[in-house]
């Protein structure tokens, strides 16, 4: 009869302790997550931070924490947070267990494996009883983004067109002095003009000097990268790498542009993610432009908007003219090389940079390696 009694307690009192928590375990329980850094490059490491809190009396025995990521956000395992990774998005689980009043935070290291825009929308709170007999669960939004810049590629700048040769930007090539910027004086000559001479230098040294012009170009490139993956692409690219590898020529080509004081703009037959056009930025100079190029190029989406000659004729049909061009294509055709002609007529320099696979040991020389496995701890603090 003893042993009677003791089973009913027992069992009244594992259905209040369910009750209990089921009831109140997620009450007062308050989680935060965000990426440490608003943006970043691929390749680089950067930490995810959760801060969860309970604050009440009841103890949690355990909590279970959900969410879906990226596969390209690189995670390393460790004994509190499991991650089941599929080709385009991975599963985390974090597990935690709490004593009354008490905040835990944790940071989990990851690597940025590929180019992107990436946002935490939701997780799952998932809390029970000591035995794990009932549990409750609740959905909690979140708004932290990421935005992963292309590793710009280390471009040959040699290769860049020049059109105009009269500018800002001093060269070393003889093409035409430029009125407007002195280097220094010179002794007369025949045939310079008297209204050249520098009087001051000509005092100083006692015979006729005239002004030395430097010579000077005011570069305005526009960059034009094709999602084409082969001629002929019906719809769906089928060699992602190979477009991601034209998206960071692009991005070296117009880091190193910027870095020499003149303008760049870009153009793809690409929209950006959630939208339907095609992307177009008009050529400026400085350092926000760069940034501008390179968020748009974040938020890329690998699909075609319009037929690549169709983009080029359009911006012939433009009237664009005395502009440095640079087209990145992973294939070259007749169609395209009349849209370049039409171009060129324009007065614009066009110069073609040819697409190749990453996956092939002759691969061009400015084509960077791929990005390696991440690597990354998780640390924890307890308050």
């Amino acid at each position: 009869m003893l042993l009677f009694w003791f089973i009913v307690a027992t069992v009244i009192i594992l259905f209040i302790q369910s009750r209990v928590f089921r009831r109140y375990a997620l009450k007062h329980i308050s989680y935060e997550r965000h990426f440490q850094q608003k943006t970043s490059y691929r390749g680089e490491q950067v930490e995810l931070v959760e801060q969860i809190s309970n604050s009440k009396w009841l103890p949690v025995p355990w909590l279970r924490v959900e969410s879906q990521l990226s596969a390209f956000l690189r995670f390393q395992h460790d004994d509190n947070f499991a991650v089941s990774s599929g080709q385009l998005s991975q599963n985390h689980k974090s597990f935690f267990t709490f004593r009354p009043y008490t905040k835990v935070t944790r940071k989990h290291r990851f690597t940025c494996a590929r180019r992107g825009w990436y946002r935490l929308q939701t997780v799952t709170l998932t809390g029970g009883d000591l035995l794990g007999l009932t549990s409750a669960s609740r959905q909690i939004p979140l708004s932290s983004e990421l935005i992963v810049y292309p590793k710009p590629a280390q471009v040959p700048v040699q290769e860049l067109p020049y059109h105009s040769w009269q500018g800002e930007q001093t060269v070393k090539r003889w093409i035409v002095s430029d009125p407007f910027v002195i280097a220094g004086v010179r002794e007369y000559q025949p045939g310079d003009n008297f209204k050249q001479v520098n009087w001051k230098a000509t005092a100083r040294t006692g015979k006729l000097q005239v002004h030395q012009h430097d010579f000077t170009a005011d570069r305005r490139l526009m960059i034009y990268l094709n999602v084409d993956d082969a001629e002929g692409m019906w719809r769906s690219v089928s060699n992602d790498a190979l477009i991601e590898q034209g998206i960071e020529w692009a991005a070296g080509a117009a880091e190193a542009v910027i870095a020499e004081g003149s303008e760049v703009g870009f153009a793809t037959n690409m929209p950006l993610f959630g939208e339907r056009d095609s992307v177009r930025i008009e050529p400026r100079g400085g350092h926000e432009q760069l940034m501008t190029i390179f968020e748009n190029m974040a938020k890329l989406e690998i699909e075609r908007t319009e037929l690549f000659d169709r983009l080029l004729e359009t911006e012939a049909a433009r009237g664009m003219h005395d502009m440095d061009i640079l087209v990145i294509s992973a294939y070259w055709n007749e169609s395209l090389e009349q849209a370049a002609e039409h171009l060129r007529y324009n007065g614009n320099a066009v110069a073609v940079w040819h697409l190749t696979d990453p996956s092939d040991k002759r691969s061009s020389e400015r084509s960077n390696p791929a990005g390696q496995a991440a690597s990354g701890q998780a640390e924890e603090v307890i308050a």
